[in-house]
């Protein structure tokens, strides 16, 4: 992480507290920023820039939880297995030799 992003994640904190400390109080956003000697302009642009910021990381967070990870498994442990799959009141069971083309879909599906 270089100096800048450093500086810049500080000034996030900062202005989260900031942000916080106004919702928790009983006044305007007017009134915080004239008593804290803070430009209205300046708190509205930094509560737009952490919205941003945390529905991106939301976002992202979802996109990793979609993913499918596979696992390599060696074929000569497998003596015609069976494979249990369940997800919810849904139970599916394959042979160990089914075909990778046919599970990826499957599992996708059950995303």
């Amino acid at each position: 992480m270089t100096i800048h992003e450093l500086n810049q994640n500080e000034k996030y904190k900062f202005w989260c507290l900031k942000i916080k400390e106004c919702k928790e109080s009983d006044l305007s956003v007017q009134d915080f920023c004239e008593r804290n000697n803070i430009k209205v302009s300046t708190y509205y642009r930094y509560q737009q820039k952490i919205k941003m910021i945390l529905c991106d990381h939301i976002n992202n967070e979802t996109e990793l939880k979609n993913e499918v990870a596979f696992i390599p498994v060696d074929k000569q442990e497998c003596h015609n297995e069976r494979i249990l799959i369940i997800k919810g009141g849904i139970k599916i069971e394959l042979d160990s030799n089914t075909p990778y083309s046919s599970v990826e879909p499957l599992l996708k599906s059950l995303l």
